[in-house]
């Protein structure tokens, strides 16, 4: 087993779990609007949804394509994806790196009412300023390149390496900057409040952004040393890492809402249990019809004979 079916089997075992809980967490928080309405469960959804959305697109045409041979089952697949729609998914790659840093930027300002009558503005805003860089992407060619020595695909653009990072790796300087500031400010203003009354939803929240803005600032590091040592082997194996990394900033939210939201995980154990017990109940109706019949079979049986 080489080391790109390992990556996409962990990418497996922590990957898909992460989409269910998100998934689930999808519809604990739409089947309670009336007590997560906010603009914070309204941007997990807008982020959760792009954050899915990310991670599919990392994981076919990264992962995936990456032990794809060219006899294997998805060979013609790769093989065929190419022109608009290749172009689309090069887009994708880089333009939700934009998206995710500046999204983690926006929770800390909707903490705050003045910014927070301004969500959808600036949702809109942080999902569409992106393309200012990364519109040039469709304008360049790219292919599904199958490269023997790996006996995958990979999805190369005519867009060298440094000049894709040219105006991303400013951005993801700055919005980390931001957050990280923004961060200790949250905490130096919640350690006051919390002198005067206990506020553990506030500190809770302060836990999660913490856990994120750490993460944020670790991918940033990362990105910043794969363009700097752009060449050497410490520049690939960078790139080996960055992708865990951003599945890390992806996945990670659901699993920080279960842990430190008490309401939310409350209401989890709530459905939960509204799930098994109609699961029960279904059950229960199928085994009395099958030993409602089986009774008639077997008087049946005694009237025959």
């Amino acid at each position: 087993m080489n080391a790109s079916s390992i990556y996409v089997i962990v990418s497996i075992i922590y990957g898909f779990p992460s989409v269910l809980l998100y998934i689930f967490s999808f519809f604990v928080i739409i089947n309670f609007r009336k007590s997560f309405d906010s603009s914070f469960f309204n941007l997990y959804i807008y982020d959760g949804l792009f954050n899915l959305f990310t991670y599919f697109n990392g994981f076919i045409f990264l992962r995936l394509s990456s032990i794809t041979c060219d006899t294997c089952f998805f060979a013609s697949f790769f093989e065929n994806t190419s022109g608009i729609i290749l172009n689309f998914v090069v887009v994708m790659t880089w333009h939700m790196a934009y998206v995710q840093y500046g999204t983690t930027v926006l929770r800390y300002l909707f903490e705050s009412v003045v910014w927070r009558q301004f969500t959808w503005v600036l949702v809109i805003l942080i999902y569409f300023l992106p393309f200012l860089d990364t519109y040039r992407y469709f304008f360049h060619t790219a292919e599904m390149k199958y490269y023997e020595e790996t006996e995958g695909y990979t999805p190369i653009s005519s867009v060298p390496i440094n000049d894709s990072f040219a105006y991303l790796i400013p951005f993801m300087i700055i919005s980390t900057i931001c957050s990280v500031a923004l961060n200790i400010t949250s905490l130096l203003f919640v350690k006051q409040v919390k002198l005067r009354k206990k506020n553990e939803v506030e500190s809770n929240f302060l836990i999660i952004m913490s856990i994120t803005c750490t993460a944020q600032l670790f991918g940033m590091v990362l990105s910043v040393s794969r363009v700097i040592l752009a060449g050497t082997k410490v520049a690939n194996t960078l790139a080996q890492i960055l992708p865990f990394v951003s599945d890390g900033l992806t996945l990670v939210q659901p699993w920080l809402l279960v842990v430190f939201c008490h309401s939310v995980s409350l209401k989890f154990v709530l459905v939960e249990n509204q799930i098994r017990d109609k699961m029960r109940m279904t059950l229960g109706l199928k085994m009395s019809n099958v030993q409602a019949a089986s009774s008639q079979i077997l008087k049946a049986r005694s009237i025959t004979t």
